[in-house]
């Protein structure tokens, strides 16, 4: 176990849901001794924290609690963000850290440079993990355990600030890879926000009486579209430029594929199914075999 947790007596997470739960079951499950504040919209959501040892004190407002913490932590969806900035801005102690789980990038470190100032200690960040599930009940202490975390520092991030949260997200058991804000929306926006949106899609094209048969391969090809709708709404929005891209270049392939069905291209049909399940399956083993705890700067 890393040493930097001690350095974090006081935690506060914005945001108590699947992730946020999550986070602050991790934390207790390997130093109980750290404070977790929880901050929430709703008290069912935070006595549900409070209940499953996620948190330790409850509150509606993230000003107070933040003030008295060293390291504050947003998991409330991105469209809740500047409020919460504002909020914690004036009253941040010194040698605080902020930090966020959000799925876009861009967006929020320029939101938090422009709310927290040029060199504030914020250090934007993205764990690769969690589910279509939402809330506080379904979180668990393992979730982040060999998940990919990505942090997104520019050159205005403190270093301390950047090496400490490295060091935090890598002590709950993630890997961790640095990326530029503007690399990361395009990725994850290819690899994340598309499947979520073709998902959707997918979810709606068959008719009422077509469900009754569909079964496993549908269950699975869909089971993003029960995600958190309001997040969904907020990562969409904030990735518009990356999303766009990359919803035409899936469109471009699948027009090619359209070409292969069409005229009955048996060579290229085989070709183009070899070479997704050749590639899927490289992607599978790298996964599997990867190395924990690795930093990969891009």
């Amino acid at each position: 176990m890393s040493d930097v947790l001690p350095n974090f007596r006081r935690v506060t997470i914005v945001g108590v849901g699947l992730l946020g739960g999550s986070i602050g079951l991790a934390i207790k499950a390997r130093r109980r001794g750290i404070h977790v504040a929880g901050v929430g919209r709703k008290a069912e959501s935070l006595r549900e924290a409070m209940r499953i040892g996620a948190i330790d004190s409850a509150h509606l407002e993230a000003a107070e609690p933040a003030a008295e913490s060293d390291l504050i932590i947003l998991a409330t969806p991105i469209g809740a963000f500047a409020s919460h900035l504002r909020a914690i801005a004036p009253r941040l102690r010194r040698g605080a850290v902020i930090t966020d789980v959000g799925s876009t990038k861009a967006a929020v470190v320029r939101m938090a440079r422009d709310i927290l100032g040029k060199s504030a200690p914020f250090v934007g960040s993205h764990p690769m993990a969690g589910s279509e599930r939402k809330g506080a009940s379904h979180a668990r202490s393992d979730l982040l355990t060999g998940a990919t975390c990505i942090l997104t520092p520019t050159s205005d991030t403190p270093r301390a600030a950047e090496e400490r949260v490295e060091k935090f997200w890598r002590a709950l058991g993630a890997r961790t890879v640095r990326m530029s804000p503007a690399a990361h929306d395009r990725a994850v926006a290819v690899v994340s926000h598309l499947p979520h949106a073709l998902a959707a899609m997918l979810m709606l094209l068959p008719k009422r009486a077509d469900l009754d048969v569909a079964a496993g391969g549908f269950a699975d090809s869909t089971r993003l579209a029960g995600g958190d709708v309001e997040m969904w709404r907020d990562i969409f929005l904030t990735n518009r430029r990356a999303v766009l891209a990359a919803i035409d270049a899936f469109d471009e392939r699948l027009m090619r594929f359209r070409d292969l069905v069409e005229t009955a291209d048996v060579a290229g049909m085989e070709k183009f199914l070899s070479s997704a399940k050749a590639r899927r399956e490289a992607w599978a083993s790298r996964r599997d075999n990867g190395r924990a705890g690795v930093t990969r700067r891009r």
